[in-house]
């Protein structure tokens, strides 16, 4: 249940404030108290998809964060990882950075799906600046 209320309060606040078509900016006083990550429970997962588009190609790459007995883990593709505090703070930056993204004008464009609870949060970053995925897989890596 705390997965629907997070979602339903983030959306709310992010198509009320700016159009379906706008890239999402989030100011700092609509800030979520409470990230994913900080509301996942024992039992629970959620997954960041990162889809990147370019003139010179594209790349996906999903996430699967999950939490068994208070320890979080971060599943990819090719091996699984316990995540240190560090590490778990990596994503919440990640997250409340990405609600705060600006639109851009860049070739380039990231899209980020986070996927929790049965709900769906997407949003694209065409700022070619920002480069939160890269910067997420690298601090947990």
């Amino acid at each position: 249940m705390k997965a629907k209320n997070y979602f339903t309060i983030l959306l709310l606040s992010i198509f009320t404030t700016y159009s379906a078509s706008a890239f999402v900016q989030i100011e700092s006083e609509q800030e979520p108290t409470t990230t994913i990550i900080e509301s996942l429970q024992n039992g629970e997962s959620y997954s960041i998809e990162i889809t990147s588009v370019g003139c010179f190609g594209g790349d996906r790459q999903t996430i699967l964060v999950s939490k068994e007995a208070g320890i979080i883990t971060a599943s990819f593709p090719d091996f699984k990882k316990t995540l240190n505090a560090k590490e778990i703070e990596a994503f919440r930056t990640f997250e409340l950075q990405l609600q705060a993204l600006h639109m851009g004008g860049c070739s380039t464009v990231d899209t980020y799906v986070l996927r929790y609870g049965g709900e769906t949060f997407q949003t694209s970053d065409g700022t070619c600046s920002w480069n939160g995925g890269k910067k997420l897989l690298k601090a947990i890596s």
